[in-house]
C-alpha cells in the first residue's frame, strides 16, 4: 500500500542500501540516488496535493459503486448571498446536501448556517480560517482552528460535527496528527466540478461525462457562479438515471448524531 510510512520506510531502507555499498566497495551512484530522491519528494507531494491517493491520512471520497446514487457538497460558505440561493434551489428539489463551513464565516453569518441547519443538511468542519498556509501550520494550531470550528457549528446547530474536509483538499503528516485526536471522518470527493474555475457549459460537460455511481459531488457554496448553474445540475444528475441522496445516506453512516 502506498502511502506515507511506507514511502518514507522504503526511502530510508533504500538509503541505507547504497550508504553500506558505498563504505563496502567505494563505488558511488549518486546519479540513481538523486533519482531515488527526486522519486521521493514526487510521492510526498502528489500525495499531499492529491487526497484520493490516502497517502497522510484516510479519507471517504465515494459511496457504493453498486447503488445509482450520489452526494452534493459544498465548500468555503456560508455565505450570505450565494448559501441563502443554494439552499433555496435544494428546497426547490428536496434534496439534503453537506456544507463543509469555514469557521470565521460562520461568525459573521450565523443565521445562514442555523438555516442550513434547519433544513437538514450535514454541516462539516472546513477549518477555521481556511488559510492559504493552513498546511504549514503545526498539529496544535490545526487542532485549535477544528475545535474552534467545532464549537462554533455545535452552539448554533446543537448538533455535533463529526465530519471534516480539508482546506485546499490538501493533506500532511501535521493534518493527520492533528485529526487523529480530533477524531473526525475525513470526507474527500470523487467528483471535482471545478465550479470555480470554468464557465458554466463546461461544468455541465463534466457532470455530464465523468458522472458515476457513488459520487460525492465537490461544489462551493461561496461561488456566485454555483447559482447560475445548479438547478441544471441537478436536473442533468437525475436525467442520467442518478438518484441524489444525503452524504449520509450515500455513505450509510450516522453522521447526523
Amino acid at each position: 500500500m502506498l502511502n506515507y510510512r511506507n514511502t518514507s520506510a522504503g526511502f530510508l531502507i533504500l538509503t541505507l542500501v547504497f550508504f553500506v555499498i558505498w563504505i563496502c566497495t567505494s563505488i558511488t551512484c549518486i546519479l540513481i540516488y538523486c533519482l531515488i530522491v527526486f522519486l521521493y519528494l514526487l510521492f510526498l507531494t502528489l500525495g499531499a496535493a492529491k487526497i484520493q491517493m490516502n497517502f497522510y491520512l484516510k479519507a471517504i471520497h465515494n459511496g457504493s459503486l453498486d447503488e445509482a446514487k450520489v452526494a452534493l457538497t459544498f465548500d468555503d460558505g456560508p455565505d450570505e448571498v450565494t448559501t441563502a440561493g443554494l439552499l433555496n434551489i435544494l428546497e426547490k428539489h428536496q434534496i439534503k446536501a453537506a456544507f463543509f463551513c469555514i469557521g470565521s464565516k460562520i461568525e459573521k453569518n450565523e443565521l445562514i448556517l442555523k438555516k442550513i441547519s434547519e433544513n437538514g443538511h450535514l454541516i462539516g468542519n472546513h477549518s477555521w480560517s481556511h488559510a492559504f498556509f493552513f498546511d504549514f501550520f503545526l498539529p496544535g494550531k490545526m487542532i485549535r482552528e477544528i475545535k474552534k470550528t467545532d464549537t462554533i457549528i455545535e452552539n448554533i446547530s446543537g448538533i455535533p460535527v463529526k465530519l471534516f474536509r480539508p482546506p485546499y483538499g490538501v493533506t500532511n503528516p501535521f493534518l493527520s496528527k492533528a485529526l487523529k485526536r480530533t477524531r473526525h471522518t475525513v470526507i474527500g470527493w470523487s467528483l471535482r466540478t471545478f465550479d470555480t474555475a470554468k464557465n458554466r457549459q463546461s461544468v455541465l460537460k463534466r457532470i455530464e461525462t465523468r458522472i458515476k455511481n457513488g459520487d460525492i459531488i465537490l461544489f462551493h457554496d461561496a461561488n456566485p457562479k454555483t447559482l447560475n448553474f445548479l438547478d441544471d445540475a441537478i436536473e442533468l444528475i437525475k436525467y442520467r438515471g442518478m438518484e441524489i441522496v444525503g452524504l449520509d445516506e450515500l455513505l450509510k453512516i450516522n453522521i447526523k448524531g
